[in-house]
């Protein structure tokens, strides 16, 4: 091969490789004073936790409270919801996710950072098959 073909190709490959590192680590996320929404699929039973880490909601202002609104629900004794930081770890309380928007004490967000949202069932939960949809902010939309 000559040497523009290799530095051709070379660039290419390149250029793939960044591109496909960039979208393994992309989500998307919007301010908190808007209302994101996540899509959890087969929540697992007993208590156990989803995350959906490719919806998250940058906190915006200083409030200490987040905002809960459920779109659809399947488990038979409800689904609770939180956020959490990129880490996984929790920064608000659980609440149960109704069609009403809720608040969420939060205890460790701090404005400016973005952060998700988890669901987990109840621990005496049977199905391991449910789906939430749910919205939330990292802010407080209720008051």
């Amino acid at each position: 091969m000559k040497f523009n073909k290799k530095i051709f190709v070379f660039g290419t490959c390149f250029l793939l490789l960044c591109g496909a590192l960039s979208t393994v680590s992309a989500y998307t996320y919007l301010p908190g004073t808007d209302l994101q929404q996540a899509t959890f699929v087969d929540i697992p039973g007993g208590g156990k936790v989803k995350y959906n880490m490719n919806y998250g909601s940058k906190k915006a202002t200083t409030t200490r409270y987040a905002t809960f609104q459920g779109i659809k629900t399947e488990a038979l004794l409800g689904n609770f919801t939180c956020l959490v930081n990129s880490a996984k770890s929790q920064v608000s309380a659980e609440v149960r996710v109704t069609s009403k928007r809720s608040l969420s004490l939060e205890h460790a967000a701090q404005k400016g950072n973005i952060y998700f949202a988890a669901v987990c069932s109840s621990t005496i939960e049977p199905s391991n098959t449910c789906d939430v949809t749910l919205k939330f902010s990292a802010d407080d939309l209720v008051n």
